[in-house]
């Protein structure tokens, strides 16, 4: 997806999108890069159909789901075992993960680190699986091409097994059945064998937490998804009001849901209040580098209404990037877009010429083109000044 100036583009992490299933890759970039932004038209935010946005989710008449948290798991059915010893989910002391993905599927891609990072935190405690209804023969091949940085395969980042779908069973009995059209998705299986949780992998890190502690309240978990299927409904119809109104029933201590209220006042034009609250999630997150790489995105290219502080999202992309090591080409993406959206593109084309340097294959085409856009305007201004 291009990052042109005058994009209108919504990334609210509460709402995550990924690939639609059969749906080829899109080369391009675009924060946080992990997963893929939703889109709307500018509009007054009154609810209009003029404020249509694009993303994977079936009409309500159709969410008729047949695997829901509080349900016994489905089996695993795997044709071939990629990586790892093969597992069954066997009631008792561990804890499951399973995950659905694809070798094409960017989100998907970004997201595994984390996931290779969540099963080396847990050890034995979880076991994470991660599914693709692909040929073999080309997960073996995706397996030894350089990850992220290119200092490892994907095998060796990967911490946890790799499992081929046999005859996509799996992809009908877990993912329709709950209803599920975009990767990547994760459920996570309780001590019980049942389902306590489903939902992208980069929001799992709570329930998976309180799963494994003992202390997950499913009917709670469950009400979480409705306020969320809600603001879904609302973002789509544009009814921001209401959207402000769902995000300020959540946890007002979730990050998620404060992007969502953030994003509401600013659709909504009251700036003097969105920039507070972007201000106090700014300082809530010091520790986190991909909640803050989404602040920061957000704030300097989604929110599309309202006099925005800039400067809150350049202290966001500039702390994303020292906690990241300066090694993480999402996050020095991110900093150079702030950079162009605050009129360097001189410096939006330094720190992208850096997030390339530390780009894997699959990102380097669309981080390059957004370093031509940075170049063209840089170039131009030059001309101009002479």
């Amino acid at each position: 997806m291009s990052k042109s100036a005058d994009l209108c583009a919504v990334l609210v992490l509460l709402l995550l999108s990924g690939c639609g299933e059969n749906q080829a890759p899109v080369s391009g970039s675009g924060p946080p890069q992990e997963l893929s932004p939703l889109t709307i038209t500018s509009g007054d935010g009154s609810g209009g159909r003029e404020n249509a946005v694009q993303f994977n989710m079936r009409p309500p008449e159709q969410r008729r789901q047949t695997l829901e948290p509080g349900d016994a798991s489905p089996a695993l059915t795997v044709s071939h075992w990629m990586k790892g010893e093969p597992t069954e989910l066997t009631p008792g002391d561990t804890v499951y993960v399973v995950e659905f993905w694809a070798t094409w599927c960017g989100p998907c891609l970004m997201s595994m680190p984390h996931i290779a990072e969540l099963q080396t935190k847990y050890g034995d405690k979880v076991r994470f699986i991660g599914v693709t209804d692909e040929e073999p023969e080309l997960v073996a091949e995706f397996l030894k091409k350089p990850a992220q940085g290119g200092q490892q395969t994907w095998e060796q980042l990967l911490t946890y097994r790799i499992a081929v779908d046999d005859g996509g069973r799996m992809n009908s009995e877990w993912m329709q059945a709950a209803g599920r059209e975009g990767i990547p998705c994760a459920f996570i299986v309780g001590r019980k064998g049942q389902v306590e949780w489903v939902g992208h992998p980069l929001t799992i890190d709570k329930p998976l937490q309180q799963v494994v502690e003992g202390t997950w309240d499913i009917q709670k978990g469950k009400l979480e998804a409705e306020l969320r299927q809600v603001a879904s409904d609302a973002l789509a119809s544009g009814n921001f009001n209401r959207l402000l109104s769902v995000a300020e029933q959540m946890d007002p201590g979730d990050a998620e849901a404060a992007s969502l209220r953030i994003l509401a006042l600013f659709q909504l034009q009251r700036p003097e209040e969105g920039n507070a609250a972007a201000a106090a999630l700014l300082a809530q997150l010091q520790d986190n580098s991909r909640d803050l790489n989404a602040l920061a995105w957000m704030l300097a290219v989604e929110v599309t209404r309202g006099d925005v502080d800039l400067q809150l999202a350049l202290s966001a992309a500039k702390r994303a990037v020292e906690l990241d090591g300066g090694t993480n080409a999402n996050s020095l993406d991110t900093l150079a877009r702030v950079h162009f959206c605050l009129g360097n593109a001189a410096k939006a084309a330094e720190v992208q010429r850096r997030a390339i340097s530390q780009a894997d294959a699959s990102q380097k085409s669309g981080l390059e083109d957004v370093l031509r856009e940075y170049e063209s305007v840089g170039s131009a201004g030059q001309r101009s000044g002479e």
